[in-house]
């Protein structure tokens, strides 16, 4: 082994990296990841049989960035597995709203023992689906559904969870609360590693998600005042106003229970309890539900987590060299910074909840 490690060792130094560690997980999944990003960067997208959803999101959003979607895939794996201190051959791995990423992927090819699929639109399972055997990487299992149903499949299955990981997928879960809840309950022993780019910290990365929200209020809002209009028809013009603006954040139920409240006491919730955060109405989903730390410690930590938000990374492959340039040195000062400070600059985070 070690004569095999001193080998890609040099390979390594003359070429473009995706992980900078050079222990022995680090360099098996650094071995993978480059068979992975040139199996994709191959991928016949056009001429495969995926839905239209499927296709437009590859397309869309990891086509001209596949050196990064590996890149997120092979720190998220390195930093789990190392976090949870267990051979990879006896791990088991879910992705959880894995979309047409990498992660599942690489955590199969890296050679996992159970590596787990998950995704709540079935567009994307079967595109997933249709990647994988393209590409002859074996999934040990497909889920479509949200988190109540994986974990019913899951215990079904009696798939006990030693990691799950996700990529810009917990910006859109409706209630974390209930996530956590859930999760500490249905798969216990399970490391939850995510990462999203919902930096609260980063004055930047919040006035941008402020501006997505007041462009996703412009299609939120009408939505909310048809539902008030249905649920109270004899509302004022100025009562529907006043009662749509209070109730941004919420959706299904609890949009429901607000309009009661209102139609009831008439009383208002507080829309400031959500940030400038907007979601749709009809299904909770969030548009880049973006919290500050102090938020998701309050939220996962009373689940029995132990929970840490620290500094990812910038993407240094665009295509263009500013970026890559501005990249390259917001990473030099995110290390000097260090994790606390460095939330600052950031251009995304990692949410860990680990159990205690």
């Amino acid at each position: 082994m070690g004569a095999y490690l001193v080998i890609l060792r040099s390979i390594f130094k003359v070429m473009d990296k995706f992980l900078k560690q050079e222990d022995e997980l680090a360099l098996l999944i650094e071995a993978q990841a480059r068979i992975l990003y040139h199996k994709i960067s191959t991928l016949p997208v056009d001429t495969l049989p995926f839905p239209d959803l499927a296709r437009d999101y590859y397309e869309g959003r990891h086509n001209d960035r596949k050196f990064f979607s590996v890149q997120t895939a092979a720190e998220l794996l390195y930093r789990s597995i190392k976090l949870k201190n267990k051979p990879v051959s006896e791990l088991v791995i879910m992705d959880y709203g894995a979309g047409m990423g990498s992660l599942f992927l690489l955590a199969s090819m890296i050679g996992c023992k159970t590596v787990v699929y998950n995704d709540i639109i079935p567009e994307m399972t079967e595109g997933a689906r249709v990647m994988a055997e393209y590409l002859a990487i074996p999934i040990s299992l497909f889920i479509t559904g949200d988190h109540k149903e994986t974990i019913r499949v899951l215990r079904d299955k009696h798939i006990e969870c030693d990691i799950i990981l996700s990529r810009n997928v917990v910006e859109h879960i409706y209630d974390l609360d209930d996530f956590y809840g859930d999760m500490a309950k249905g798969q216990p022993e399970a490391l939850i590693y995510f990462s999203t780019t919902a930096n609260f910290h980063n004055p930047a990365m919040l006035v941008f998600h402020k501006r997505l929200h007041r462009k996703a209020e412009l299609t939120f809002l009408p939505q909310r005042k048809a539902l008030i209009r249905k649920r109270l028809p004899g509302i004022t013009e100025a009562q529907q106003e006043q009662l749509a603006a209070a109730t941004r954040g919420l959706a299904m139920h609890d949009l429901d229970k607000a309009i009661d409240q209102y139609a009831t006491h008439n009383t208002l919730p507080d829309p400031g309890l959500h940030y400038s955060n907007t979601c749709d109405p009809s299904n909770g989903l969030w548009s880049e539900h973006i919290i500050p730390v102090s938020d998701y410690q309050k939220i996962i930590g009373p689940k029995g987590y132990k929970v840490s938000v620290i500094p990812a990374f910038w993407d240094t492959h665009n295509k263009s060299g500013l970026k890559n340039t501005v990249g390259k040195v917001m990473n030099t000062v995110g290390k000097l910074l260090g994790d606390k400070a460095g939330l600052k600059t950031t251009a995304f985070i990692y949410i860990i909840a680990e159990k205690k």
